[in-house]
């Protein structure tokens, strides 16, 4: 037990000490009060929501304070207590309102969960443009058929889980939609699961060679989680596997060459591409024409809000976040998000009906 003393005053309280209660009511105030702004910044409609918390805290004698054990502080426990009533709030947000405000609150409200998420799924420097894209495409999901994902909570268990859950799921397909061109090589394909995710994270994520670094990355995927002596042996099956000198990136063993061994190569013949190097060339110059005239000719089809979203999301390097767009646009993210859905949409069934990229995707 870590905080007897907080134990002391919840059982206090579960008594019916009075003081107690209101010694705790002032110690979770202010942790409660920014929750209860994360969900509004209506100063009337946030202490409604403090009320609805204290409310809860009390309801049925106290009934959600009596698993409170000590092992975190008060604060900590209350603040759960409080996500999960203040969640429910939310949710009557999507029902009920026409203003927007509900998805400004949910992104308040859930983008520390999310982008946790997609620290745990996609760790690294290497992913950060990844975990952007997947954060955007996460979003877009939970707003699509005016957020359908969302209304279809049941009320079984609390909305906050039900939002992680279903976060992590569209993550988990986001990443297995980004990284089907990927293959495993045949050599590990013949080995156990637990090597072939080994492999993934040492291979393709880069984590770290250390034990621990490990034991955490293949955890998450795995229940039971293997023990550190499992994934040790499973690291030296994958090392043993693979042939010497293997580069992920080419899926075959990195050769050293003499120059002594090698012909020489006639003079200026880089400045020259074979003809092959050539057609391929001129291929993609003419599908990159393509691509640029159907963009032309499906933009004047957009609506004035699509092309005003059009142009913003094009006029940066990168990809520009949907909540920049939505500043500039002076418009509601979820908006944004709704029109880069239907923007997309109407590319890609453009781009898809010409002949010419039909023809090109038949052929790789």
């Amino acid at each position: 037990m870590k905080f007897p003393e907080d134990l002391t005053l919840v059982r206090a309280v579960l008594a019916g000490d009075r003081q107690a209660l209101e010694r705790l009511l002032r110690r979770v105030a202010k942790p409660v009060w920014s929750a209860c702004r994360l969900l509004t910044q209506d100063e009337e409609e946030s202490q409604s929501a403090f009320i609805a918390v204290e409310e809860a805290l009390c309801a049925d004698g106290f009934r959600r304070l009596r698993p409170y054990n000590g092992s975190s502080r008060i604060e900590t426990f209350v603040v759960l207590i409080a996500r999960d009533v203040l969640a429910a709030r939310l949710l009557q947000f999507f029902q009920t309102d026409a203003t927007g405000k509900g998805w400004s609150a949910f992104e308040r409200f859930f983008e520390a969960d999310i982008r946790r998420i997609l620290a745990r799924r996609l760790p690294g420097g290497d992913h950060e443009d990844r975990r952007q894209d997947a954060y955007q495409e996460i979003c877009l999901a939970l707003v699509t058929d005016n957020f359908r994902r969302l209304k279809a909570y049941s009320g079984m268990g609390s909305f906050t889980g039900f939002v992680v859950q279903m976060v992590d799921r569209l993550l988990i397909d986001f990443i297995r939609r980004t990284s089907s061109r990927r293959r495993l090589p045949t050599a590990i394909l013949r080995l156990g699961s637990l090597d072939q995710a080994i492999f993934r994270y040492v291979y393709w994520d880069k984590v770290s060679l250390s034990s621990e670094a490990l034991l955490a990355a293949v955890g998450r995927d795995f229940n039971p989680r293997p023990a550190m002596a499992e994934v040790n042996e499973a690291l030296e099956r994958v090392r043993k596997a693979l042939p010497p000198g293997f580069d992920p990136a080419s899926g075959s063993r990195a050769q050293t060459i003499s120059l002594s061994e090698c012909e020489e190569m006639p003079a200026g013949s880089e400045e020259h591409p074979s003809p092959e190097q050539a057609f391929l060339s001129k291929e993609a110059e003419k599908l990159l024409s393509i691509a640029a005239t159907v963009l032309r000719e499906t933009t004047e089809t957009l609506s004035e809000a699509e092309r005003l979203y059009v142009r913003i999301a094009l006029s940066g390097e990168g990809q520009m976040p949907a909540r920049d767009v939505a500043r500039m646009m002076q418009r509601p993210v979820e908006e944004v998000y709704k029109l880069k859905q239907r923007v997309m949409g109407q590319l890609r069934e453009k781009l898809e009906g010409h002949s010419a990229v039909r023809d090109w995707l038949a052929s790789v």
